[in-house]
């Protein structure tokens, strides 16, 4: 499998959470990658878009470097240093239209860990976490 890319040990990154399988695949991976991991969970129903406005308020709040979802999508910086969504890996799985409209305030702090993976990759990953 693809997609571990490896942050400095002490980056920490703010999770939002849900009750999803995809969200505790993406604590795994940021785990893995050397992130220190810390939680977030909205109290109210919310849109993507307004789950990581509230993400990057809070990681700011907490000194968190970046934020993360369990969505399936990427992120690129292009030449000129500005960062966009990409589609996922699993064509199936990909969320990226509903993050393509955040700014880049909120793109420059943000990691997908699910992104690089397929449905198949992380339900594989989270069996064997299990075992």
């Amino acid at each position: 499998m693809d997609g571990f890319n490896t942050f400095e040990k002490q980056d920490k990154v703010l999770l939002g959470l849900n009750s999803g399988r995809d969200a505790a695949a993406a604590l795994r991976i940021l785990q893995q990658q050397g992130f220190a991991v810390q939680t977030f969970t909205a109290e109210n129903a919310v849109t993507p878009a307004e789950l990581l406005r509230l993400l990057a308020d809070k990681a700011a709040e907490l000194d968190c470097a970046f934020i993360a979802t369990g969505h399936y999508a990427r992120i690129e910086v292009d030449s000129e240093g500005l960062s966009r969504v990409l589609a996922a890996e699993d064509a199936e799985a990909d969320q990226s239209a509903v993050l393509a409209d955040l700014p880049q305030a909120i793109l420059t702090k943000l990691v997908l860990p699910l992104g690089d993976f397929t449905k198949a990759d992380v339900e594989e990953m989270l069996a064997e976490a299990a075992e």
